[in-house]
């Protein structure tokens, strides 16, 4: 997993920089850009295809940013990023830290955070893949020279997780001259930020180059029950170095390699209220619930600005580390190219379980036997405090070498080997959950009416998520029923041949990839009276010492084998035209159904279900690039089409002696997108420039898709599903056969759209540079950015996320000094930024709560920079 190394001839009036050409993946990644004269300052070289081109005749779509970009933008997390880049769709939760990163519309449909599925959309630093999608948004402080992003389908020749696209953060490379920089910021809620950076040569053939960096930001959610202290705030600090050595002319070696730390507090957050649930099936009165009460919410989420949230919840805590070695040789006739890398983190969250700081009424049943209390009979009410949690430890190492021909013959060629190890040792959640005084030995938690003022006493529902949970101590302690290990070895062999005819240029290129992945599950004895006592704490993120968690589940295993190939045929109609089409496979591996035992009883699902498959795309993409007035104009677009065959959905397990019939992940939904972009870059003079892009994907649901989780809140009459229907707000019903015969009927996903996919973002930006004296220059720049809603269910009933922000900067500049006033979403638009569906704390299970999560609200602030 090589980085590569490109220039770019962009300078900090360059507008064209939105379309910086970058690589997409573990071989070979570009990194920071170098300036030259303005005569050049819109000619972009980048690697995209291991190779030395210019971005316009590179048929691939591409959207980075230098480290000036990001500045003059305002960018300083991936939230900001997901902001302004059109077709890119970023969402966190817990602290920001866990992490959900989509292109184009291609969202998956099996959306756990098991680190042993593939992602969609692979991110890398400096090359290396990173495991971990959670301990990641630390580009505030880390050394960053660019951050890239190519979209459509990358596996055949970057593999992993490269489905829909992937992205790359490279820091910057040490230099050969002696330079540096230092920045500071202070901006509203208690924004503090430092950067430093110094670089040079310490002999003639090697050079170095150390960076640091430290912010800590109070965030800007408000907390009624801590008014002072705002939610979402964060401390970040990060260690870069690296080395160049560069003996002879013909071969170097580049060392790098980085530390980052992080705490998060908790993200601004709400629970819909368990009133406003409006559409599905309707439940019949209870103790629980009133009068024929829906079990969905159908229309927009509201937005509140205030959240209610504890304040004795830990913060969240991630950490990375990362080593890479990277070796050029210049054999003469071929250019071999070595890239070691190795990563180490880890990442601790927490979440309010109740969302509330006063926590939810829960009745107490104390009875001499246990048991009992499943009667749901409670004697008094009680205020219990819930808090979860997800643990995750991750280590990998991958070893690539690759030979190519040289870049300037019409005949080309390129092979390559890969090696890929990643090892998930601990992955974990668990609940805590505390009360104002101690329970009895023999008490147990039952829910009871959340909507309405609950009996001092009298009969509710056992409650699922407290007792086996619960701690005899009043802190809230998360506690764990289960863990798991996993682990993934990769070998693949790659290449790549081409040919010009002239202005006509064909491609083919190919991955053949094998997976072998290995996962396990550590539980506690099985409790089948849900007594505390049970379940257990996992200290920090170590690995829980044997015996811990006694019960070891079965060892699951199996190979994943696939072949990604790519073809591209592209014309360079004129010096500044390029005309290309290319074909793309892209794939994203299988994983486990560990929830449930694969042993075909009727507790367990069938064995041939214990692995699901991969799911596949071909992407077909047609495009333009072009230039025009002696390249002071820069015009791109393209149109595609995804066919995403046995995308991995909820279902039902097929075994015909099933009791109870278990939900399982499926390979049982095709999805079609077709979808455009279209950017463009003007500069009117030296003074003046402007551009923006649009971005529009239509993935939909095909025939025979369903959705087996949400059958309970959709389907009217499901014990006959010959004439079972649709509850109001639910997608139509379908009827499936079982493998025992049986039929079941099911809300259907035809013509819905995946989860968290966004169908239109579109941003404007125009900057204004006006010289002051000889060597000062003051600017001005502004970026409007759209983003369209997004379903968070599969079944597309409630939906999120609308926004358009507006970031401004405005600035005072020399080759030495700058001092810039800045602000991100100017006008303070309230938005979602993300949403979840959960069980919660004293609600009943068939009512799946929205969390939600409010977007980050007006920061402003003053930059001041000084280079050496």
């Amino acid at each position: 997993m090589t980085p590569l190394h490109f220039k770019s001839f962009a300078t900090s009036t360059s507008a064209a920089a939105l379309l910086l050409g970058l690589p997409l993946a573990a071989p070979a990644f570009a990194q920071a850009a170098d300036e030259v004269s303005d005569a050049e300052s819109r000619e972009i070289l980048v690697t995209a295809r291991k190779r030395e081109e210019d971005i316009q005749t590179v048929p691939l779509t591409i959207t980075a940013y230098t480290a000036q970009d990001l500045a003059e933008r305002n960018i300083s997390s991936l939230a900001d990023l997901g902001n302004s880049t059109p077709g890119l769709a970023i969402t966190s939760i817990t602290g920001g830290n866990v992490l959900g990163i989509y292109l184009r519309g291609l969202a998956p449909a099996n959306t756990a955070n098991d680190l042993n599925v593939d992602a969609n959309v692979g991110i890398f630093i400096d090359g290396m893949y990173q495991t971990s999608r959670n301990t990641l948004d630390v580009i505030s402080v880390l050394d960053v020279g660019q951050i890239e992003v190519v979209k459509g389908p990358q596996s055949a020749l970057y593999g992993r997780s490269t489905f829909a696209g992937a992205m790359n953060i490279s820091t910057k490379r040490p230099s050969d001259e002696l330079e540096g920089s230092v920045s500071a910021t202070v901006g509203t809620d208690e924004d503090y930020r430092v950067r430093g950076t110094i670089a040079g040569p310490i002999t003639d053939f090697l050079s170095f180059r150390v960076a640091g960096g430290y912010l800590t930001f109070d965030g800007t959610g408000r907390n009624l029950a801590a008014p002072k202290d705002n939610l979402g705030g964060v401390e970040k600090y990060a260690v870069s170095a690296a080395l160049d050595l560069h003996p002879a002319d013909n071969f170097n070696i580049l060392l790098s390699g980085f530390i980052t730390r992080s705490s998060s507090e908790l993200s601004p957050t709400t629970l819909l209220p368990f009133s406003a649930f409006n559409c599905g099936v309707p439940v019949a009165p209870t103790s629980l619930v009133a009068a024929n009460k829906p079990q969905l919410y159908c229309g927009a989420q509201p937005i509140s600005r205030n959240s209610d949230l504890s304040t004795d919840i830990l913060d969240a805590k991630a950490r990375n580390r990362q080593f890479t070695m990277e070796v050029n040789w210049d054999l003469g006739f071929a250019d071999f190219v070595s890239h070691t890398g190795s990563t180490q983190s880890s990442n601790r969250t927490y979440n309010d379980y109740d969302a509330t700081s006063a926590g939810k009424q829960l009745g107490v049943c104390t009875l001499p036997v246990a048991a009992a209390c499943f009667g749901g009979s409670y004697s008094r009410l009680i205020n219990a405090n819930g808090v979860s949690i997800g643990i995750e430890r991750v280590r990998t190492f991958s070893q690539e070498f690759r030979i190519q021909s040289k870049d300037d013959k019409d005949f080309s060629w390129l092979f390559g080997v890969s090696a890929f190890h990643s090892r998930v040792p601990l992955a974990a959640g668990g609940i805590g959950v505390s009360t104002p005084t101690l329970l009895g030995p023999n008490e147990r938690l039952i829910a009871v009416n959340q909507n309405a003022t609950p009996a001092p006493a009298g009969v509710g529902a056992y409650e699922f998520t407290a007792n086996p949970f619960y701690v005899a101590n009043a802190a809230l302690t998360p506690l764990s029923s289960s863990y798991s290990d996993s682990r993934t070895k990769s070998r693949s062999v790659f290449g790549a041949l081409g040919y010009r005819f002239g202005g006509l240029r064909v491609t083919a290129e190919g991955r053949y990839n094998v997976d072998r992945k290995r996962a396990q599950v550590f539980t506690v004895p099985a409790n089948p009276t849900s007594g505390p006592g049970v379940n257990r704490a996992i200290i920090g993120t170590r690995v829980p010492l044997q015996g811990v968690f006694p019960n070891a589940g079965p060892v699951y295993s199996r190979k994943f084998s696939s072949f990604a190939p790519r073809f591209t045929v592209d014309w360079q109609a004129s010096d500044g035209v390029l005309v290309y089409a290319t074909a793309a496979k892209g794939i994203r591996n299988g994983g486990f159904n560990t929830a449930n035992p694969a042993n075909g009883a009727a507790n367990g699902i069938l064995p041939s279900e214990a692995a699901y498959d991969e799911e596949t795309n071909w992407t077909y993409e047609g495009g333009i690039k072009s230039r025009f007035f002696d390249r002071k104009l820069t015009l791109n677009a393209s149109v595609y089409h995804v066919d995403w065959s046995n995308a991995q959905v909820s279902g039902f397990t097929q075994n015909p002696a099933a009791t109870t019939v278990n939900r399982i992940v499926l390979n049982i939904g095709d999805i079609k997108s077709t979808g455009f972009e279209v950017s463009g870059e003007a500069k009117l003079n030296d003074m003046f420039s402007f551009g923006g892009n649009f971005s529009y994907s239509d993935p939909k649901f095909q025939n025979g898709a369903y959705d087996g989780g949400q059958a309970t809140q959709c389907v009217v009459g499901g014990a006959n599903p010959a004439t079972a229907t649709a509850a109001p707000g639910c997608p139509p019903v379908i009827v499936i056969t079982r493998a025992n015969g049986t039929t079941a009927a099911v809300p259907s996903l035809e013509g819905r759209r995946p989860q968290r996919s966004v169908k239109t973002q579109w941003n404007a930006h125009g900057k204004v540079t006006v010289p002051v004296s000889d060597s000062w220059n003051a600017s001005a720049r502004v970026d409007v950015n759209y983003t369209g809603p997004a379903f968070n269910n599969l079944i597309n009933t409630q939906f999120f996320g609308k926004r358009t922000l507006t970031n401004l900067r405005i600035g005072l500049e020399n080759d030495k000094y700058s001092l810039s006033l800045w602000g991100n979403n100017i006008f303070n638009k309230a938005y979602v930024q993300n949403s979840i569906n959960q069980p919660r704390l004293g609600i009943p299970f068939s009512f799946v709560v929205p969390e939600i999560y409010l977007g980050e609200e007006r920061r402003m602030g003053v930059t001041a920079t000084a280079k050496f």
